[in-house]
C-alpha cells in the first residue's frame, strides 16, 4: 500500500511539473510573439548562430573516438580443400519457398498454351 501511495505522490509530481514547464514555455511564447518583428528576428538569427558555433566547436574540443580493427587474413588460392568444400556445400543465398500465389499464376499463363506431347 505504501509503495502505491509513493507511485501515485510520483505520478502527481510529474504531472505537475509537466504543466509547470508548459505554462512557462507558454508565457515565453507570448513574450516572445509581442517583440517587435526586426528584434524577434534578430534575437532568433543570434540563437540559431550561437547554436552552430557550439556545434562547430564541438568537433575541435571532444576528441576523436579510436576505431579498432582486425585485418582479414586473405584465403590462398593454392588450398584445394577449400575449393572442395565450397562446391559441396549448399548456395549460402536465402531461398524463398514457391507460394501459392506463384503456383497459380503459372498455372494460369500455361492454360493458355496448347500442351505438346
Amino acid at each position: 500500500m505504501n509503495t502505491e501511495n509513493k507511485q501515485s505522490k510520483n505520478l502527481v509530481t510529474r504531472i505537475s511539473e509537466a504543466i509547470r514547464f508548459q505554462e512557462w514555455i507558454d508565457r515565453l511564447d507570448r513574450k516572445d510573439q509581442k517583440l517587435d518583428p526586426a528584434k524577434r528576428k534578430k534575437k532568433w538569427t543570434i540563437i540559431l548562430c550561437a547554436s552552430f558555433l557550439i556545434y562547430v566547436i564541438s568537433f575541435f574540443v571532444f576528441p576523436k573516438p579510436a576505431i579498432t580493427y582486425e585485418s582479414i587474413q586473405p584465403v590462398s588460392e593454392g588450398n584445394p580443400d577449400i575449393a572442395k568444400t565450397l562446391k559441396h556445400k549448399k548456395s549460402l543465398s536465402f531461398e524463398m519457398p514457391v507460394d501459392s500465389f506463384e503456383t497459380i499464376l503459372k498455372q494460369e499463363i500455361h492454360e493458355s498454351i496448347p500442351e505438346k506431347k
